[in-house]
């Protein structure tokens, strides 16, 4: 295992495939404890006309909600490209893990999208990293 000399709270923090898997059951808690949060907010805003007054309050529990949960998540070391996706840093891209998903089984190389995410087993297959020792 390489070592980083990084600790939680450094945002810029290099993860091995082990520290990530071992992070990830507290960021599912973090991640379910505010998603549950939010849902009676997100169902208010969706019975209402974008141009209701009484929108604001619950666009502002919402955005604090969501920023909550994204300090949280970053004083892991982690990254928050989306709500509620989650990625480590690998340096050559990021484990990446959205919700609901059950474990960490996905990658994104650095430059590709959320939505050119890969097959994770696959992706350590075919390059073997040095992270994922």
């Amino acid at each position: 295992m390489r070592s980083t000399n990084q600790e939680i709270g450094q945002r810029d923090k290099l993860f091995n495939l082990v520290e990530a898997q071992a992070l990830l059951p507290l960021v599912q808690v973090i991640t379910e404890r505010h998603r549950t949060e939010l849902m009676p907010v997100k169902q208010k805003l969706e019975k209402m006309l974008a141009n209701d007054p009484r929108r604001a309050p619950f666009e502002r529990e919402f955005e604090q909600i969501v920023t909550r949960w994204r300090g949280k998540i970053e004083l892991l070391g982690a990254t928050v490209p989306g709500l509620w996706v989650v990625e480590f840093n690998v340096g050559e891209g990021w484990l990446s893990w959205r919700y609901p998903e059950l474990s960490l089984s996905s990658f994104r190389v650095a430059g590709a999208t959320l939505s050119e995410r890969q097959n994770l087993a696959r992706y350590i297959e075919e390059t073997d990293p040095d992270w994922a020792c």
